[in-house]
C-alpha cells in the first residue's frame, strides 16, 4: 500500500460496541516483546483457571507495553508474573485486512487524517483478537477505540 492507495479499499470497517473484557496474561517493556510474551503464554496456559477460550489478545495500552492475554470469567487470582488487565467497555471501530498489510495499516492509520476519518483515539488502549476464524484466513482484526462525540 504506497502512494495514493486508500487503505479503505483494502479491508473492511465497521463501528462496534464493545462491552468490558477480564484478561489475564503477561505483559512485556516494548512492542518487540510480542512474540516472547505469545510463547510464554502458551506455556503457562493451564495456570489460569478462570479463562473462557485459548485464543489471545494482544493489547496496545498507551504506553506501549503490550498485553498478550486471554478472557476470563473474572480475574480471581492472577498467577505469579502475570496481570490482571480490564477492555474498557466503549465504542470501537473494528478494522479486518489480510496480515500482509499489517505495516501499511499501521502506518497510514496513525495518520491526523485517517485518525480523524475514522474517528479514533490511538491514546487509549486497543487490541486485536486471534481467533481460529481469522488466522485461517490470513486476515488481522484490530479494534482502536472512538473518540466520543
Amino acid at each position: 500500500m504506497s502512494g495514493n492507495v486508500d487503505i479503505a479499499e483494502l479491508m473492511q470497517v465497521r463501528k462496534v460496541k464493545i462491552e468490558a473484557v477480564s484478561l489475564v496474561g503477561l505483559q512485556g517493556r516494548d512492542l518487540d516483546d510480542q512474540k516472547r510474551l505469545f510463547g510464554e503464554l502458551a506455556g503457562r496456559m493451564e495456570e489460569i483457571g478462570t479463562r473462557t477460550s485459548d485464543s489471545p489478545y494482544l493489547v496496545i495500552p498507551g504506553d506501549f507495553r503490550p498485553i498478550v492475554a486471554v478472557e476470563v470469567s473474572a480475574p480471581g487470582e492472577v498467577p505469579e508474573g502475570m496481570i490482571a488487565f480490564k477492555i474498557p467497555e466503549g465504542d470501537y471501530v473494528a478494522f479486518r485486512f489480510e496480515k500482509k498489510h499489517v505495516g501499511d495499516f499501521w502506518s497510514n492509520i496513525c495518520t491526523s487524517e485517517n485518525q480523524m476519518r475514522y474517528n479514533i483515539d490511538l491514546s487509549k488502549p486497543r487490541f486485536e483478537t486471534f481467533s481460529h476464524e481469522l488466522q485461517s484466513a490470513g486476515a488481522l482484526e484490530w479494534y482502536i477505540p472512538s473518540k466520543r462525540t
